[in-house]
């Protein structure tokens, strides 16, 4: 047998030492990747998965550094410009105040003044001590017109729940006065709201934008519905007053009770003007 022939045949302990070799190649590798995961995991979320497991094996009180000492300061209040327009959070009132009586008005016929131009009528129901007001009404002559429903809820007899407008703005020529007929059957209902807020309202309507806000005494919400991006439902909730009085507490009777309509704004405090002393 030719010495090249001897020469590349493996004895049984070469075999077994190359598979060694392999073996080792393919736990290294393993571990390589193992290690690079788990510290992954653990590096995630500014650490929070490697802490939680210091703790839970009690050695965070050598391998955590230590709490910071706790600090209690006065912090300065921000104005929630997030939650309110920019003119009811300005420095300055930009109107003198207005105080409009109105006078007493059922939920039946606060319902009647919805019936619009074209003489549609709205349908009011009541259940037990509640009331419900419908109105719909339809713009445009496509196959798939657009449309305005409004479905405001409260309790009698004169209470306020809920005001809700949905719009299918499904007829581009159509919009515009859509838009404007749903702020106009806000006007009609009745809703009490200084005019900056009307203002307000008509351009997110306008703009379409999205919007959660808390304005006056409302909670409003405008968003599109997630199945259809051309339909729109407009919320405004009344929000429950807080502002206790002391002293005796007002009388129940409906009739001896009065509603003044009140935008408020907030007056910059300023020091009085010293007056001119006359000469004697």
């Amino acid at each position: 047998m030719p010495e090249e022939d001897k020469a590349k045949k493996l004895t049984p302990a070469d075999r077994r030492r190359r598979q060694r070799s392999s073996a080792r190649v393919f736990v290294l590798f393993l571990v390589m990747v193992l290690t690079a995961l788990a510290t992954t995991v653990l590096a995630v979320n500014n650490g929070r998965n490697y802490k939680r497991l210091i703790r839970q094996l009690g050695l965070a009180e050598y391998l955590l550094p230590p709490p910071a000492d706790l600090r209690v300061d006065r912090q300065r209040q921000l104005p929630p410009a997030d939650h309110y327009p920019a003119w009811l959070i300005s420095a300055q009132l930009e109107r003198a105040a207005v105080f409009e009586k109105t006078e007493p008005i059922s939920a039946e016929e606060r319902c009647d003044l919805l019936k619009s131009e074209k003489g549609t009528r709205p349908e009011f129901t009541t259940s037990d001590n509640n009331w419900e007001c419908l109105f719909f009404e339809e713009f445009g002559t496509s196959p798939e017109p657009g449309s305005l429903f409004i479905q405001a809820r409260g309790a009698l007899p004169d209470r306020i729940r809920s005001f809700r407008i949905k719009l299918s703005l499904t007829e581009a020529a159509v919009e515009i006065q859509m838009l404007q007929g749903a702020v106009a059957a806000i006007e009609r209902f009745g809703l009490p709201m200084a005019p900056e807020t009307r203002s307000y309202l008509a351009d997110m309507l306008a703009t379409r934008r999205e919007f959660s806000s808390i304005v006056e005494n409302y909670r409003m919400t405008f968003s599109p519905e997630m199945t259809d991006a051309r339909r729109y439902n407009l919320l405004i909730l009344p929000r429950p007053q807080t502002i206790t009085c002391s002293g005796l507490p007002p009388s129940s009777d409906p009739s001896n009770a009065s509603t003044y309509r009140m935008p408020i704004g907030c007056l910059p405090l300023r020091a009085p003007a010293l007056q001119p002393k006359l000469a004697s």
